[in-house]
């Protein structure tokens, strides 16, 4: 199983337009406050989510100046490596912390900052949940129909959650069948999808559900999420942080105990579904003319035609040129943002990405193709690989010992093997 932290603390500043805390130094009585606001938070909820407690030990690190403030003191011993780029979840002295870089917390905004702690402490007692699933390959959401239903898909639940009564009902109606539609055009699209709002999506819900202070509260960041979600250059490994809270939020409200019901394999829309005794709106067409859903499509097809110069170019890169492969299993950080999905092939990451295994380390700030069944990663070479620490265009990977870099099958690539 590859365990993967998405950079999704980046999308949560971007989608609430809150400016991250400029780079410095780890101010002691800063952090100390960042860590007041989120304990006191996790203890207003007292378990009322989730049946345990928010609340566990937190770290603030910088990585650049190598300072650091815990919420409680160090353990004894040498501390972990902390991720340092991303945020997530570390073992030290025997308690599982919950590591938050410091650029990620916007030192001007404390409501974004409070639901990304909020956020974070929720994946720190993920799996005791049971909510931690595997990888979700959704590149389908780099397509024109995948793009355009799921905007829909938005749009219709954003409506849901600002409105009562009938109106919200035919809005869920809509949701539900844009996004039915969207599944049923992309086969194994349901289940990826389920895995990431899962994943993710329960976290950004839960960072806004803890945060707020009444319902109306949670309404509208969830409406502010769903609105926010359009505005990304890429679906692929974001999308979650929109739908998250918007399902979460109206199962709040329509299906009270959902939280008790919910397991890492079960669908956020099929817990919607079953909380409403209207089905899924039978004609999508009818039901897309109530969202602007022209203008909508004749958006999408003129980013589709400029994507697809773009897509072909890494095709040539990443998929038809000679590549170094390498496999995918392993722990791993990826930043999703600006990501591009080739039909087919897998998605292409541009920033901070990190793979471990046993056969070594990948780090790389040029684009890594991960394959669409998730086996394999490929970065593109210029020349011939030799030795255990091997460079291209904006990576390098380090191989362990046992393991060696060898030419492929085809021309000019190369594959990592173990050595026999």
């Amino acid at each position: 199983m590859t365990i993967r932290h998405h950079l999704i603390t980046l999308f949560l500043l971007v989608l609430f337009g809150a400016a991250a805390s400029a780079d410095g130094q780890v101010q002691p009585q800063l952090a100390e406050r960042y860590f007041k606001e989120a304990t006191t938070l996790c203890e207003r909820d007292a378990g009322r989510l989730w049946g345990v407690s928010l609340c566990g030990p937190m770290v603030i690190v910088d990585q650049a100046t190598g300072t650091r403030a815990t919420s409680q003191p160090e353990p004894a011993g040498p501390p972990p490596r902390f991720p340092g780029l991303v945020d997530g979840p570390v073992t030290w002295g025997e308690l599982r912390w919950f590591s938050f870089p410091l650029y990620m917390l916007p030192a001007n905004d404390a409501d974004v900052r409070q639901q990304v702690m909020l956020h974070g402490l929720f994946h720190r007692i993920q799996p005791e949940l049971g909510f931690i699933t595997e990888d979700g390959f959704n590149e389908h959401l780099d397509t024109l129909e995948g793009r355009v239903w799921m905007r829909l898909e938005w749009r219709a639940l954003r409506r849901a959650v600002e409105s009562i009564g009938s109106d919200r009902a035919e809005a869920v109606a809509d949701a539900l069948a844009f996004r039915r539609e969207r599944r049923r055009r992309f086969p194994g699209a349901a289940d990826n999808e389920r895995r990431e709002e899962i994943r993710e999506g329960l976290a950004t819900y839960t960072g806004i559900a803890a945060w707020a202070n009444s319902p109306a509260d949670a309404q509208r960041a969830a409406a502010s999420a769903l609105a926010g979600g359009e505005a990304q250059a890429s679906f692929v490994g974001n999308f979650e942080a929109a739908s998250g809270p918007g399902y979460g939020v109206l199962l709040d409200d329509l299906l009270p105990g959902w939280r008790r019901q919910v397991r890492g394999t079960s669908d956020l829309g099929d817990l919607l579904a079953s909380a409403t005794n209207r089905p899924p709106t039978p004609d999508v067409a009818v039901a897309a003319a109530r969202y602007d859903g022209a203008t909508l499509r004749t958006a999408e097809e003129a980013r589709d035609r400029a994507q697809q110069v773009r897509v072909a170019e890494l095709r040539r890169r990443f998929v038809d040129g000679p590549v170094l492969t390498l496999p995918a299993v392993g722990r791993g950080t990826s930043d999703t943002t600006g990501s591009v999905g080739i039909p087919g092939a897998g998605t292409v990451f541009f920033r901070n990405f990190t793979q471990s295994g046993q056969w070594g380390r990948l780090d790389a700030n040029g684009g890594v193709l991960r394959a669409a069944d998730g086996s394999t990663l490929s970065v593109p070479v210029t020349g011939p690989l030799e030795g255990t620490t091997l460079r291209g265009d904006g990576w390098s990977v380090t191989l362990n010992a046992g393991w060696l870099v060898k030419p492929a099958a085809r021309p000019g690539s190369f594959t990592i093997v173990r050595e026999k």
